[in-house]
């Protein structure tokens, strides 16, 4: 009997919590193994805990990186002999140099511990999958990522600076380890931000190389922050940008047309409702250039409770319902409008998303009823071909949800026995309403 191979789930819970965790100890050992060799404080005592658990950490998430599938090309990598090829091919050789216990060559091998930094590139990796499932917007993001590696980077830079000596920092500042790292810090940062007092200067060649790098790198950190920051304000709302710009042109229309002030007000609040409920997207337009089934699965998620509490559809199938929702049209109505009057031809039923209307008498001074989100009306209509004997009007903005007797037909045609059940309903209605 063949058993099923053990594999984790990639996108589970689980799984990102792990990841999450091990970018944190990835972080903190960074930062531990950098200002330790800066500073010569030996590994010992807790340090040397430490070293072991983290050590330990990693060598589980490199186990498990044997067992977790991987995308490749859209699809997912199940296999364990896969798995192992696409790991061993991408992130293997980075993880092993990291975590290599190069101690048990001797002490002069302690710098190359430096190599654990490697697994700092994971956390590009990282902000990649949180820009992927949208966690926030994009530009905040890279800002977010961007403060990080900025903040890193001047804690190397001090960790470098202290390494070769610290320049002229001053004996006051060399009395206590945390003195020191704080003077080098504040080097560090006004140098990276390219706003050195020269208060604190390089003495040797080393010194002064490393000082010029840290300049030229600060430079260009400095340049690409104000470029971030000039994306981030122009695009921190794209929806806002885009409806911004969508208004504009309205407006420049209704100028043009010299549409009257209290048509523009309607019309400017007809857009304000969609910016509010729907930061001014169209559904179908959104929903336009996804494939049939993931229209249906959206469809299913947003309506298909809706559908189920009508009555007439009530024994209707999977396959039914899921072909009902996939042509269900949207439509928006201003306080005020009707849906329907009296007379109207029948030709479609209606489900309320969001919204209240009223059922009123045809001067529209009496209100027979008023339904909310969830409720429908019009298919008594639909069912039995006549006209409407009501009139349906709009207390506030409703979304609804139609769908029209020719769509109807062709769908029922596909379920001929759902089809004499409806017929069976608009019969005996039509007796009921003769009695």
């Amino acid at each position: 009997m063949k058993t099923k191979s053990l594999t984790i789930n990639p996108d589970g819970r689980p799984k990102q919590v792990w990841d999450a965790f091990i970018l944190f100890v990835t972080v903190v050992a960074a930062v531990e193994t950098t200002l330790r060799l800066a500073l010569q404080i030996p590994l010992t005592g807790v340090l040397l805990a430490l070293e072991l658990i983290s050590t330990a950490f990693f060598c589980a998430d490199m186990v498990l990186n044997f067992i977790t599938p991987v995308h490749v090309n859209g699809q997912l990598v199940t296999s364990r002999k896969g798995i192992a090829i696409q790991y061993l091919k991408g992130w293997f050789i980075l993880d092993l140099l990291s975590i290599f216990p190069w101690a048990i060559f001797g002490p002069a091998w302690e710098g190359v511990r430096l190599l654990r930094l490697l697994r700092l590139a994971h956390i590009a990796r990282f902000m990649r999958k949180l820009a992927k499932e949208n966690v926030m917007n994009a530009s905040v993001l890279r800002m977010i990522f961007l403060g990080f590696w900025v903040t890193l980077f001047a804690h190397f830079a001090t960790c470098g600076w202290i390494a070769l000596g610290a320049g002229n920092i001053g004996p006051e500042w060399t009395s206590q380890k945390e003195l020191l790292y704080l003077r080098s810090f504040y080097w560090a940062v006004t140098t990276i931000a390219t706003i050195g007092y020269g208060d604190v200067t390089p003495v040797t060649p080393m010194q002064t190389i490393f000082t010029i790098s840290v300049e030229v790198i600060g430079a260009g950190l400095y340049g690409y922050v104000i470029a971030i920051f000039a994306s981030l304000i122009a695009n921190l709302d794209s929806a806002q940008k885009k409806f911004s710009e969508q208004m504009d042109e309205i407006n420049t229309f209704m100028r043009f047309r010299k549409i009257p002030l209290d048509l523009q007000k309607q019309i400017r609040s007809y857009y304000d409702y969609l910016w509010e409920s729907r930061r001014g997207y169209s559904e179908a337009h959104v929903l336009a250039d996804l494939p049939d089934s993931l229209k249906l699965k959206v469809s299913i998620f947003t309506n298909k409770a809706m559908l189920e509490k009508v009555p007439i559809f009530e024994g209707a199938g999977d396959a039914l319902v899921e072909e009902l929702l996939m042509h269900l049209k949207p439509a928006i109505f201003t306080p005020g409008d009707y849906v329907f009057r009296t007379g109207d031809v029948g030709d479609s039923m209606y489900f309320i998303s969001t919204g209240h209307v009223e059922v009123v008498s045809s001067d529209g001074k009496t209100v027979y009823a008023t339904l909310s989100p969830g409720g429908y009306f019009g298919e008594t209509a639909l069912l039995m071909n006549q006209p409407r004997n009501a009139c349906v009007r709009a207390v506030d903005y409703v979304d609804l949800y139609t769908l029209n007797r020719m769509t109807l037909g062709k769908i029922l045609e596909k379920f001929p026995a759902f089809q004499k059940h409806l017929h069976e309903i608009a019969a005996e209605r039509q007796a009921g309403k003769q009695k």
